[in-house]
C-alpha cells in the first residue's frame, strides 16, 4: 500500500472516530451535566422553596433517552457491546468469520428496520404536533433519538463491516 493511501485511511479513521465516538461522548457528557443542573435546581426548589420544578422529571427522562442513544452509537462503532459467547469462543477461524459476517448483516438489517419504523413514528408525531404533558416538549424530540441511534448504528456497522467480520474491535480504518 502506498503512503498516500495509508494517510487517507488514517484520516478517514480519525474522522470516523470523531463522528462516531468523540462527538457522541461529548454530547452525552454535556447532556449529563445539564441533567445534573436540572436535578440540583429541582432539589433546591423543592426542599428550600417548597416549589418543585414541575417539568424537571419529564425533561430528565428525555435527556436520559438521548444520552443512551448517543452512547449506543459509540458502543456500536467500537464493537463494545455485550456478547453472549458461550459457544462462539469454541468456533474456529474460518467459520468464525462467516458467523461474524452473518451477525453483522443481521445487525445492519435489524437496525435499518428499526430506523425505518422509527422514521414513521417520528413523522406521525410531527404531523400530529404532539407534545409532552408537563414540559410541552414536542414528542418528535425524544422519538428522534431512536431514529438517530439506530440509523447511526447501521452506518457504523456498514463502515466497519470488515472489522466486524474479522472480529477486530476498536480498530477503525
Amino acid at each position: 500500500m502506498d503512503q498516500q493511501r495509508v494517510q487517507d485511511l488514517s484520516r478517514s479513521a480519525r474522522i470516523q472516530e470523531f463522528i462516531f465516538v468523540k462527538m457522541p461522548h461529548t454530547l452525552a457528557g454535556l447532556l449529563f451535566l445539564i441533567a445534573v443542573g436540572i436535578n440540583i435546581a429541582n432539589v433546591v426548589a423543592r426542599y428550600v422553596f417548597s416549589a418543585p420544578i414541575f417539568w424537571a422529571e419529564e425533561v430528565l427522562v428525555f435527556i436520559v433517552i438521548w444520552t443512551v442513544a448517543l452512547v449506543m452509537v459509540a458502543i456500536t462503532f467500537k464493537q463494545a457491546h455485550l456478547n453472549m459467547d458461550l459457544f462462539y469462543v469454541q468456533v474456529q477461524p474460518p467459520l468464525k468469520q462467516i458467523l461474524n459476517g452473518l451477525i453483522a448483516l443481521t445487525f445492519i438489517g435489524c437496525t435499518a428496520f428499526t430506523a425505518v419504523q422509527s422514521w414513521r413514528v417520528v413523522m406521525l408525531y410531527a404531523r400530529n404536533g404532539n407534545v409532552s404533558t408537563a414540559a410541552e416538549v414536542p414528542m418528535v424530540i425524544p422519538h428522534a433519538a431512536v431514529l438517530f441511534a439506530f440509523s447511526m448504528m447501521a452506518v457504523a456497522v456498514v463502515l466497519r463491516f470488515r472489522q466486524y467480520v474479522a472480529g477486530a474491535p476498536d480498530k477503525a480504518e
